[in-house]
């Protein structure tokens, strides 16, 4: 298993130290293939410095595709930020709808069924849901997509451009988010660092009853229980389940709810961007992580492009627009995150990799590691009733 981890962050690792850096000038690559003839109106919206030839076509038959059909991640925060593609591309409007992984597969499929292809891509973690559905033959690669020299400039990115992706191949899932995150979460107003200091006191019984966790078998929740796995093994996780009497929910706001009212005041797999909800409402918040960040997570922040798509110009758009300075920085900025571009300042400067931790990195949304994800989602199933 080290060997096996070793290798997955070696990838990325020696370039997290670049992060707070601003990247070195460079020039990218040029584009690939060419989109549809339209005799739509020119774009109104700036033109990209350096485009290649072809992109003012390329939005012209976005527009006059008319829209964009993505699932996203959840949350008020993520909505807002990405809803600004609207303003800098105006005539193409975005069809957005909130979900979960676990939720957003099993409808592709069944819409599928019945002959509806509706969706162009997903923005969210590549979740063991997401490589079953590349094999099932639903995902494009992404990679052809991306034209933008700013986007394709290996210098703009740690790890370079082939860092992005989850996936062995390089192809089909670029994430482009990375950060060092918590497993856990605990209101600190209501249990002291002095009594609950590190993950493996969790199932100490005086938490029996205390802990709500995010459903295990996908999202935050499966990423967290991956972690957990890799770290403390099958029988930490058989006992946290079975004897704490955790409360399961699939529904990110109202654990961090849950949390931050002190229903139950520690939360496994909780997203902080939804803490951070509560917090702009004028509420007071200590919610803190557990012990030291151990997850390599990509977060919500993955590209899933759809096969079959109806909207193909909107979606090579909406991807090169994604992965832009400007927009990475607004996502940072918004749900307090960090960007795996080098140019855009951490949004969340606790979570940014400390490389004197590398080893200890559990980078468990990687292709490498889909064994382990696939056992955690396992024992959810098994344990959680």
């Amino acid at each position: 298993m080290r060997a096996e981890l070793a290798r997955a962050i070696t990838a990325v690792g020696s370039a997290f130290l670049l992060v707070a850096l601003a990247a070195a000038c460079g020039s990218g690559a040029a584009s690939e293939g060419s989109p549809p003839a339209s005799t739509a109106p020119a774009a109104t919206a700036p033109q990209p410095a350096d485009a290649p030839s072809d992109w003012a076509a390329t939005v012209a038959a976005a527009r006059q595709e008319g829209k964009l059909v993505i699932s996203a991640p959840t949350g008020q925060l993520w909505r807002e930020v990405l809803l600004t593609f609207e303003q800098d591309y105006p005539g193409i409007s975005l069809e957005l709808t909130g979900g979960n992984s676990r939720d957003f597969w099993p409808r592709l499929f069944q819409e599928r069924e019945a002959g509806q292809y509706l969706w162009d891509l997903r923005v969210g973690g590549p979740d063991p849901e997401v490589f079953e559905a590349r094999d099932r033959g639903a995902l494009d690669p992404v990679r052809p997509l991306f034209v933008l020299p700013e986007v394709v400039d290996e210098s703009k990115w740690f790890g370079g451009f082939d860092g992005l992706y989850a996936d062995n191949g390089k192809e089909y899932l670029p994430s482009f988010i990375a950060t060092a995150s918590f497993d856990v979460y605990v209101n600190r107003d209501a249990v002291p660092e002095s009594d609950l200091a590190s993950e493996e006191q969790l199932i100490d019984p005086r938490w029996r009853g205390k802990i709500v966790i995010q459903d295990p078998r996908g999202g935050a929740g499966l990423g967290t229980t991956t972690t957990q796995l890799a770290a403390f093994g099958e029988d930490y996780v058989r006992r946290l389940f079975t004897q704490q009497d955790v409360v399961v929910t699939g529904d990110n706001r109202q654990q961090a709810e849950w949390v931050v009212r002190n229903r139950y005041p520690i939360g496994i797999g909780l997203r902080m961007d939804q803490v951070k909800t509560f917090e702009q409402q004028g509420l007071v918040v200590n919610v803190k992580g557990l012990g030291t960040p151990r997850k390599l997570s990509l977060g919500s922040g993955g590209i899933q492009l759809i096969n079959r798509r109806p909207h193909p110009n909107a979606a090579r758009v909406f991807v090169n627009w994604l992965l832009t300075q400007q927009v990475q920085e607004r996502i940072a900025q918004a749900v307090e995150t960090n960007s795996r571009r080098l140019d855009v300042p951490p949004g969340d400067p606790a979570e940014v990799l400390d490389p004197s931790h590398l080893a200890d990195y559990i980078p468990h949304q990687y292709e490498e590691l889909l064994p382990t994800r696939r056992r955690a989602q396992q024992l959810g199933t098994e344990l959680i009733k």
